[in-house]
């Protein structure tokens, strides 16, 4: 098995609620507005903790007051900032980029990093940003078609000495990719997703890393799920043992009982996109405890263990106190440790 991981995944947007509201998102509901040096310092302390990795998501409005950072951009400036976290995105929409510019993007962001990039990759889902920016709105398969097809140019371009790819969407003749990624043969591909008859074959037949969501981060799913991933990969002839199974969810980590309160009640009830209207509510703290890692270090390590027991190695945390550090540091000195 391989080591277990933690990582930290980045405040892009802030999430608190406004006067009398619901929180703008709850991934951050305690983060009141976007500030550069408030994310910035965020990730910097993630690393002196020892954390393995940073992740930013793929989005353009979700904050509050639509403010968001783009993903690219922010891990391009994380790398000149930092010596040893590893940098991913959690995950590309493939739809917003074209592959073969996202190719010569990651070779890039991989020298200059000395070799520290994860790429996430998603077929992309949030159809108010397509809109808003003029993206064109295709059918979940063909979304999902088009991410096989970007996956596979991308490898060919990370490899090839003249990458030439002719497929149904995508087309490239001598992309030349120079200089090639440092890592061999290429930054490690993460791919997120849920559908089980096509997204979940895409990852048993291209991705190293398989990423849930925060919505389906229980025990059951995870490990039914992951039955589903090994069971493709027996089809298209992989090796389960070559993918690694990432749990992204929300921490609460504290010994004082008034915090956890305070924090249980600004998660709870979660809000859902439309996409997840057919998910069963997270709103009391039992439903939270099932999806999410919660309560005293003890406790959080014991949610933790469950999710290795099913096969997961790789946790990306949300630590919903932020930009209050005191959670992230007390989960890295007490829980971190246990592993």
């Amino acid at each position: 098995m391989s080591d277990i991981s933690f990582e930290y995944n980045v405040p892009v947007f802030a999430g608190a609620p406004k006067q009398g509201t619901e929180p703008t998102h709850r991934d951050t509901p305690c983060y009141e507005s976007l500030d550069w040096e408030t994310t910035r310092d965020g990730v910097l302390k993630a690393e002196e903790l020892g954390f393995d990795a940073a992740w930013a998501p793929d989005h353009l409005l979700l904050g509050r007051d639509h403010a968001e950072y783009e993903v690219w951009t922010l891990l391009s400036a994380l790398a000149g900032m930092t010596e040893d976290i590893r940098l991913g995105s959690l995950v590309l929409s493939n739809d917003y980029r074209n592959p073969a510019l996202v190719a010569k993007m990651a070779a890039t962001l991989d020298v200059v990093s000395d070799g520290r990039l994860e790429l996430g990759l998603g077929a992309g889902w949030h159809k108010p940003e397509y809109e808003a920016y003029g993206w064109e709105w295709r059918d979940g398969f063909e979304r999902l078609m088009r991410l096989d097809e970007g996956i596979r140019l991308m490898k060919e371009m990370w490899t090839a000495d003249e990458p030439t790819f002719d497929g149904k969407h995508y087309q490239i003749a001598d992309a030349y990719c120079e200089p090639k990624p440092v890592q061999d043969p290429h930054p490690p591909v993460l791919v997120g997703g849920q559908g089980e008859e096509v997204t979940l074959k895409l990852v048993a037949k291209h991705a190293d890393i398989w990423n849930t969501d925060v919505f389906n981060g229980d025990v059951e799913t995870l490990e039914h799920k992951i039955g589903v991933i090994e069971d493709h990969c027996e089809t298209v002839g992989r090796d389960p043992d070559d993918i690694e199974y990432s749990w992204d969810g929300h921490v609460i980590c504290t010994r004082d009982e008034e915090k956890y309160d305070r924090l249980l009640d600004l998660m709870t009830p979660i809000q859902f996109e439309e996409e997840y209207q057919d998910q069963a509510p997270i709103e009391t703290e039992a439903d939270a405890r099932e999806f999410f890692v919660m309560g005293t270090p003890e406790e959080c390590a014991e949610a933790i263990e469950r999710r290795i027991e099913v096969g997961v190695t790789k946790f990306q945390c949300w630590f919903v106190d932020f930009p209050d550090t005191s959670g992230m540091e007390l989960f890295a000195d007490e829980v971190m440790s246990q592993f």
